[in-house]
């Protein structure tokens, strides 16, 4: 069975191409970073903005008043962090 010629509202079934199977989702454009290379675009982001990312363990205790802090300050982690080390550290003596 063919298709009409003159049909123009019906969609074919084959794809063009015989044999050719098209891959599912978007095709590649070969411009994509590594995990690595977006970490380093994203450090170069924030050293950008006057910031660094800084690791750090510390006791349950101080995690549950920092929480609380944020919670009552409505500020995030870093933000109270900030402003805590700069108020011991930084301050006029």
């Amino acid at each position: 069975m063919t298709k009409d010629v003159s049909d123009t509202s019906t969609v074919d079934l084959v794809t063009p191409g015989v044999g050719v199977v098209r891959q599912r989702g978007r095709p590649a454009s070969g411009l994509a970073l590594t995990g690595a290379e977006r970490q380093k675009a994203r450090r170069e982001r924030i050293r950008a903005a006057g910031e660094e990312e800084i690791t750090i363990k510390v006791s349950l205790e101080v995690s549950a008043a920092l929480r609380k802090f944020v919670q009552f300050k409505d500020m995030t982690q870093g933000e109270a962090l900030t402003k805590i080390i700069h108020d011991r550290l930084l301050r006029k003596r």
